[in-house]
């Protein structure tokens, strides 16, 4: 959580807010108490990896840092239980001395564990879900102070909104994940042609247990990446401060590409050129490691993001297109695009929700304005039936949501009856869910 002269802001920085009061409960007791006290609009930021301003207030904003840490495992069940805010660098190796680990995760691992579930956050592959859908019980402190504990077998209702709540439904202190043996994985990079990776497409996904592909829209190349199983001999794991201290390691490679993106703005007869040296150096060696290793990468270079889960049988179209109007608009970003796959699942506001989907993800150097690349994205995004990613930027209005969602007043219901006079909302989410 970024606090300075009394303004929290986002780890992009692009949502600032200055709330009345930051509190930082020690314990459950003294966050209850803080809630059903609190002044004005109540909200969690975690380590802030949002995008969008679900996180700011003029009110209240509780610091969890005392919520973090390794709770139990439970073998039969297959269940780890964590403090809610524990970031997920150390989550895995947490599971790992166990001998578990999650059966997946995204790209980056700076976020809480409460952070990723209340937004519907994910990795890829086709039979495996977005972290919300793992989730095996939860426990809630309410906007009385009131705390329960929510699963498939208590509190039912609450638990299916609850997966990804945004933070609406109160503030979770603890959260059990389904968990498996722990596992190692290899990764492969490689280039493909745009026409390959199309051409090849349903395959690279269905013979995989993980696939996504990179694609700066100026190059000739798309960087594909593949993780599988292996019983191939792998280091020893990284320790939990080795996790933390190699996701903040601002390496050569990475000062290179920030370098890049703050020149590009000025200078946008580069765009070509750097798009393809790009994706002519950007894939790395092939490697074996622990499952928890593998999964998140390094994300030094601060950006903002959108991203839409689209019917996973209309992926490609939307793709294409959105490469093709960056192209015809000459539209200046230093990123790729990025296209990844998930399973449905039964939470009701997650993108995924009784829909396997392609996700399509466009990013924006942190000091360029997002404006025209979104813009013209969120609209090919809309014509696709898109849902977007809760934590990353997007326009949608309630007429739109309720529209894709199909759980939505449902939803909409279950927040009201805990949260009659709204102590979670903020102006963004009362536009949206009040």
């Amino acid at each position: 959580m970024k606090i300075v002269g009394g303004k929290w802001s986002n780890w992009s920085g692009g949502v600032v807010c200055k709330p009345k009061q930051i509190v930082a409960p020690k314990n459950e007791v003294g966050l209850a108490a803080a809630v059903r006290t609190a002044e004005g609009t109540v909200r969690v930021p975690g380590s802030g990896h949002s995008f969008t301003p679900i996180c700011e207030s003029d009110g209240t904003i509780v610091d969890l840092a005392a919520f973090t840490g390794f709770k139990k495992v439970d073998g039969e069940k297959q269940t780890g239980t964590f403090a809610a805010a524990t970031p997920l660098w150390a989550v895995g190796p947490a599971l790992h001395v166990k001998g578990f680990g999650l059966k997946n995760m995204g790209d980056i691992d700076r976020q809480t564990l409460a952070g990723v579930v209340n937004t519907g956050t994910h990795g890829t592959g086709p039979t495996l879900g977005n972290f919300s859908s793992e989730v095996a019980g939860f426990r809630l402190v309410q906007a009385t102070g009131e705390v329960i504990d929510c699963s498939p077998d208590a509190h039912e209702e609450i638990f299916r909104a609850g997966r990804t709540s945004l933070g609406m439904l109160g503030v979770m202190t603890e959260i059990a994940m389904n968990v498996r043996p722990a596992y190692k994985l290899v990764e492969k990079n490689f280039l493909l042609s745009p026409k390959e990776v199309f051409s090849q497409l349903d395959t690279l996904i269905a013979s995989n247990r993980h696939f996504e592909f990179f694609w700066f829209p100026y190059a000739d190349n798309c960087i594909c990446k593949s993780l599988n199983e292996t019983d191939r001999e792998a280091p020893a794991p990284r320790s939990t401060e080795a996790m933390y201290q190699r996701g903040e390691e601002h390496g050569s490679d990475a000062r290179t590409f920030e370098l890049i993106n703050e020149v590009l703005p000025y200078a946008p007869f580069l765009l070509k050129p750097a798009h393809r040296m790009f994706s002519r150096f950007m894939p790395g060696p092939d490697r074996v490691r622990w499952s928890h290793e593998l999964f998140p990468s390094p994300r030094t270079t601060r950006f903002n993001e959108m991203e839409y889960a689209v019917p996973v049988e209309k992926g490609p179209d939307c793709i294409r297109e959105i490469a093709q109007t960056i192209r015809k608009k000459r539209i200046n970003t230093g990123f790729p695009i990025e296209y990844r796959t998930v399973a449905a699942d039964d939470v009701w506001l997650s993108p995924f929700y009784q829909r396997a989907s392609a996700t399509i993800a466009v990013h924006q150097y942190h000091r360029v304005d997002t404006a025209e690349l979104f813009g013209a994205c969120e609209a090919i995004f809309r014509r696709y039936e898109g849902r977007p990613h809760w934590g990353k930027r997007h326009t949608r209005t309630a007429q739109d949501v309720a529209a894709v969602y199909p759980k939505f007043d449902q939803f909409r219901s279950v927040r009201r009856a805990l949260d009659p006079k709204g102590k979670f909302l903020n102006s963004h989410l009362r536009a949206i869910f009040g």
